[in-house]
């Protein structure tokens, strides 16, 4: 028994090894008092990377950051559950003020295009947000990735033991595996449904942040040139996935991926996020009044 257990702590430990190397997120979040230029402590704290001493925040004395290598733990010890491939990689202006790890699950098919997904945790070493569980999709065919995080997350408090956090992940993970399947079916009920003028507008009014009411001659020139590449982008994924709301989401994804195209950290947690976010909602609220999401349940 004494064994069993000894190579399963020796797989876990190799395992977490190689998930912060791999990810580039072995390094700890240091945190040290701040000083007046006079030497008068200011009674804040700066936060910063062990490697290459990179300033990540400022923060209070109360403030007791995460590391990364307890979190990647928990995310070996679920795949260790679960199964699945870990990939992450840490975000900000000094490549670490956030950080994520997701693991994959088996890959789904939406009327022939394949997608990718992964349930994702992320973490900020800015106090921007707390730990959070989430879907990620990406369709292989065009890269256009869709993050969308769970309502009401659960918090991870710093005065929680090592076990209490685990079984918190355990329950957020689980939690994530059903609104990601809740996803693939809303996916698979978009590629039914063909997307009109009037969606194609409401999206692009509500994304766009469009006033119906505006004459295009009181347009700004940037504002005309992101309506054009936004257009753009609808256009191409009609064609390649069909006039349907499979499309229309498609070509929202394609602009915030690929024309807007400001990284991942803009895809999880900035405009990029928000705006597929808000896609994802305003079609969904379709497919709601047309009868084809019933009974799905909301995480």
């Amino acid at each position: 028994m004494e064994g069993t257990f000894n190579k399963i702590m020796d797989l876990r430990n190799e395992k977490l090894f190689d998930t912060l190397y791999e990810t580039g997120t072995c390094w700890k979040v240091t945190k040290e008092p701040l000083s007046t230029d006079d030497g008068k402590k200011t009674g804040s704290y700066g936060l910063f990377r062990s490697d290459n001493k990179a300033w990540l925040s400022t923060v209070g004395e109360r403030y007791v950051p995460m590391q990364n290598q307890e979190l990647a733990d928990i995310m070996v010890r679920i795949q260790m559950r679960f199964g699945g491939d870990i990939k992450g990689d840490a975000m900000g202006k000094t490549k670490g003020q956030k950080v994520y790890y997701q693991l994959s699950l088996e890959d789904y098919n939406i009327n022939g295009d394949t997608l990718k997904r992964h349930i994702t945790c992320l973490n900020s070493h800015d106090g921007s947000s707390s730990i959070g569980f989430g879907s990620t999709n990406t369709v292989i065919s065009c890269s256009n990735t869709f993050h969308k995080a769970m309502k009401d997350l659960s918090k991870f408090r710093h005065t929680m033991s090592a076990s209490e956090r685990l079984k918190l992940a355990v329950n957020e993970f689980e939690k994530a595996l059903i609104l990601d399947d809740n996803l693939m079916l809303t996916y698979k009920a978009m590629a039914r449904v063909p997307a009109d003028q009037t969606i194609i507008a409401n999206v692009m009014q509500k994304v766009m942040k469009i006033n119906p009411n505006d004459k295009v001659s009181e347009t700004s020139t940037r504002k005309k040139n992101q309506l054009d590449g936004f257009t753009y982008a609808i256009s191409k994924e009609f064609e390649n996935k069909g006039n349907t709301l499979w499309g229309l989401f498609n070509g929202v994804t394609y602009y915030t991926n690929h024309i807007e195209n400001k990284g991942i950290d803009n895809l999880m947690t900035g405009s990029g996020y928000k705006k597929n976010l808000i896609a994802f909602k305003t079609i969904e609220d379709q497919l709601m009044e047309k009868g084809m999401l019933i009974n799905l349940q909301e995480v």
